[in-house]
This record gives C-alpha cells, sequence and structure tokens, in this order.
C-alpha cells in the first residue's frame, strides 16, 4: 500500500472499486454523436412531415372523389324528381367518369344498378347506411363486389339513389405518393448526416484545441491556456481551467516553498548533530562505538533525505550516487532491517552489485516504512535473490495492497493515499532506482504487495571485495 497505513474496511472498498476514466468505457465521438443525433432530429421530422402530407393529400383525394359523387347523387336525384326525359347516366360529372348508380326502394332492397356486377347482393349498401339516408344525404365509405368505393346517398320519392365510385386510383395515387416521400426522407437523412458531421466538427473543433493545449501541461508545466476564441462557453471553459491552474500552480509553489524552507531548517542542526556523533565516537569507548556508528549512519541517511526532499521541492531528480560493490544483504537489508524490529530479512550474504549503498539503503528504507504503515514490522519480509544474472532486491508486505487504477500513480510526488506520509518516499525510491540504471517495479493485489528492484550481479572474489 503506497504511503498508507492501516486503512477502515469501507474505504478499502472504496478504493477496490474500479475508477471510470475515459479509458474505461469506449464511446463514440462527440461530433458522431452530434451528426447521428442531427440525423435523427431530422430523420424524424421529415418522417412527420412525409406522414402529414400523405394524410393530408389522402383525405384531399377522399374529400374531392365525396364532392364529385354527392353533385352527381343531387344531379340524379333531381332528374327522377322532376320526372323528365334523359339519361341518368348523362348527368354524371364524377372525376373519373367510372361511377356506378344503383336505386333502392325505401325499405333498402337493391331495384337496379348500372352496371351488372353491381346489381348483385353482395353490391349492395349496408341497410343501415341507407336508412339514414332516407330523409337527408348521407355518404359511406366500404366494400362492394370486391372493390373499394366510396358512396353518394340521396333520397328522392321512390327510394334512395346511390353514386358509387371506385377508389382504386386514390390507392395507386397515394402508392407513388408514398413512395416519392420515402426517397425523399432517405436522401434528406443522408443529407443531414453529411451536413451535421461538418456542422459538428466546427462545434468540436475549439474543444479539441482546448484538449491539445491542456495535454501539455504537467507538474512542471502550468502555464494558463491561451486564448482560443471568442467568450462563448468554450471560453469560459478555458477561463474555469486558467483559474484552477492557477490554484494548482499556487498549490504546488506553496508546497516547494514549504518543502524548501523545512529541508534548509533541518540541515543545520543534523550537521552539527553529525558533529557531535563523530566526536561522541572518537571519545567512547570501543563497545559504545557500534551503537555510535549506527548513530552515526542515521544521521547520514536523515542528512542525504534531507536534501532529496530539497531536491524534489525544487524539481531536481536525485542522481547522485556514489558507487561502491555492494552486498545487498549484509550492507543494505540487514541494516534497514535493525531499524525496523519485527522485519524479516530472507537471503544469504554473498551477492555483489554495484551500487551507492548509502542511496540503496535510503531506497529499502522508504518501501520498508512504506510496507510497516501498511502492514505492521511482521508483516514485511525484505528479500535478495539472484535471478538471470541480476540481483533482485524485494520489499514485499501482506497488507491491503494497491488498487491497479491506482498502481501508476504511486510514484508521483506528493501522491498519497491519505494513510500516512508525504507522498516522497515512493518518488525518492524510483528515482534512487533510475540513478543506478535500474526500475521500480509494483505487483500488488491484497495481501500481497512486492516493490521489486533489479541490478545486475557482479561476479566478485572475497579478496578482491574493499
Amino acid at each position: 500500500m503506497a504511503d498508507a497505513g492501516p486503512v477502515p474496511a469501507r474505504e478499502r472498498r472504496a478504493q477496490a472499486r474500479p475508477v471510470r476514466t475515459a479509458g474505461t468505457r469506449r464511446a463514440w465521438p462527440l461530433a458522431w454523436r452530434g451528426a447521428v443525433l442531427a440525423s435523427l432530429a431530422i430523420g424524424l421530422l421529415a418522417a412527420i412531415a412525409s406522414l402529414t402530407a400523405f394524410v393530408v393529400v389522402r383525405e384531399s383525394l377522399r374529400g374531392t372523389l365525396q364532392g364529385a359523387l354527392d353533385a352527381d347523387a343531387a344531379r340524379v336525384a333531381d332528374l327522377y324528381r322532376a320526372g323528365g326525359a334523359g339519361s341518368a347516366r348523362d348527368q354524371l360529372a364524377g372525376p373519373t367518369g367510372g361511377v356506378i348508380v344503383q336505386l333502392y326502394d325505401p325499405l333498402g332492397a337493391l331495384l337496379v344498378a348500372s352496371e351488372p356486377r353491381f346489381a348483385a347482393p353482395d353490391a349492395s349498401v349496408p341497410r343501415e347506411a341507407l336508412a339514414d339516408a332516407r330523409d337527408l344525404p348521407r355518404a359511406w365509405r366500404g366494400q362492394l363486389a370486391g372493390r373499394s368505393v366510396q358512396v353518394a346517398l340521396r333520397p328522392f320519392e321512390f327510394g334512395v339513389v346511390a353514386v358509387v365510385g371506385d377508389t382504386a386510383f386514390i390507392g395507386a395515387s397515394l402508392a407513388r405518393l408514398a413512395r416519392a416521400l420515402g426517397w425523399a426522407t432517405a436522401a434528406l437523412v443522408a443529407l443531414s448526416a453529411l451536413v451535421g458531421s461538418a456542422v459538428a466538427l466546427e462545434i468540436v473543433r475549439p474543444i479539441r484545441r482546448l484538449a491539445r493545449a491542456a495535454q501539455r501541461l504537467g507538474p512542471d508545466q502550468l502555464e494558463p491556456i491561451p486564448d482560443l476564441g471568442p467568450r462563448d462557453e468554450v471560453g469560459r471553459l478555458t477561463g474555469v481551467l486558467n483559474d484552477l491552474i492557477g490554484r494548482l500552480r499556487d498549490a504546488l509553489d506553496a508546497q516547494r516553498a514549504f518543502l524548501a524552507e523545512t529541508s534548509h531548517e533541518l540541515r543545520t542542526p543534523l550537521t552539527s548533530l553529525q558533529g557531535f556523533l563523530e566526536r561522541a565516537a572518537r571519545k567512547a569507548d570501543p563497545e559504545v562505538r557500534r551503537e555510535l556508528a549506527d548513530a552515526q549512519r542515521v544521521a547520514r541517511g536523515m542528512a542525504r533525505l534531507v536534501g532529496d526532499l530539497l531536491q524534489l521541492s525544487r524539481g531536481d531528480a536525485v542522481h547522485e550516487v556514489d558507487p561502491f560493490l555492494v552486498d545487498p544483504v549484509s550492507d543494505v537489508l540487514r541494516p534497514v532491517a535493525e531499524e525496523f524490529p519485527g522485519v524479516v530479512v530472507e537471503g544469504e550474504s554473498g551477492m555483489t552489485v554495484l551500487g551507492d549503498p548509502e542511496r540503496l539503503r535510503q531506497l529499502v528504507r522508504n518501501l520498508t516504512a512504506n510496507g510497516v504503515r501498511a502492514a505492521g514490522p511482521a508483516g514485511v519480509t525484505l528479500r535478495a535473490r539472484v535471478a538471470d544474472g541480476a540481483v533482485v532486491v524485494e520489499v514485499h508486505d501482506v497488507g491491503p495492497g494497491v488498487p491497479p487504477e491506482l498502481q501508476s500513480a504511486v510514484f508521483e510526488k506528493f501522491w498519497t493515499s491519505g494513510g500516512g506520509g508525504a507522498g516522497l518516499g515512493l518518488a525518492i525510491a524510483r528515482q534512487i532506482a533510475r540513478a543506478h540504471g535500474a526500475e521500480l517495479a509494483l505487483a500488488s493485489r491484497p495481501g500481497d504487495t512486492s516493490f521489486s528492484l533489479r541490478l545486475p550481479a557482479l561476479d566478485v572474489d572475497d579478496d578482491e571485495r574493499p
């Protein structure tokens, strides 16, 4: 667990939940979504307009046909009412000329029709419609003799006259209209997709410029984003980001100033402490010189740590290395384990690497302190082993672990999970590893966390060691 002590169960569960970032859910680009939404909206409007036009034209055709049939029925009824000579067919003015005349008695029985096909019983208008037409003109629409028709019913002295019009031409006209409207709607949707794409790309262009400008920012590059256009929504977003960048820069400057001032103030007493320890070691009895030597070593490590903090506060990397032939077990792991009673060391002396013993102890000390905060001393093991021509130094703990989505952030400066530490231990450890030409690796899951460092193994005889 990076720079954290024991974490409550509720917090561990919260940290274990996946963090949703831009890479965890694939989504269409904003321009594509805008174009698709525009196409859908225009397509829906075009479909509604086409349906409305279809209904209007259909009702208009039906109304025109019904008006002509009503006029024809009135002429035929007047002809029979007047009792004059003439043909009823000559009085017809239907829109297609294909109208049929039927006569019904007052009881609704079909007497005669102008075409034999419409004199059959299945070509008779329902009696309910005929009953309604005995006093006032009526209209009826349905099926007669297997054909879709509209009928104008008109009363006269001897019954009811019916003028029947075939609506087949209306269906054919509506079918042609539906095909034309369908093609027009499809063309409009395709055109709207192209226009929508162009409009969406133009809308998101300033957002993309803003994203590219924001990608160039970093902890050491917190400059305001330049003005990217007019004071619209993107301009206001740029202003908000610049305000946030200013606050972040001020916070980092305050952190660096605090670290620089604190490190500077600590260097003087540490230097004095080292001098006192050296003086005491020269005057001390042999049996206490070992303890004083350990105290001197710890004081030197603290002085190096303060120097590293000062470098980090200035944005500098730890690159100062004084190389020696080092036994990782006896020169690094065991001295660090003595500082943390309860920590276990695994591995045998005799392995040799080239490195700075003080720096390597500082690296292992930072990782060990991190593991002790997470799992306690008894849950931390320091290991050294040879693998593939390299010496692998490991710091293992049985703490709650680091969630996968946070493992890339634990080595960042000032990053902390809130369980303790200032967020500098792992950053310094990584810089020490890189100063030795190596990389510090992390493998972690609940109950099993390991930081490992691979250093080239050297084949050195005992009489060649300094």
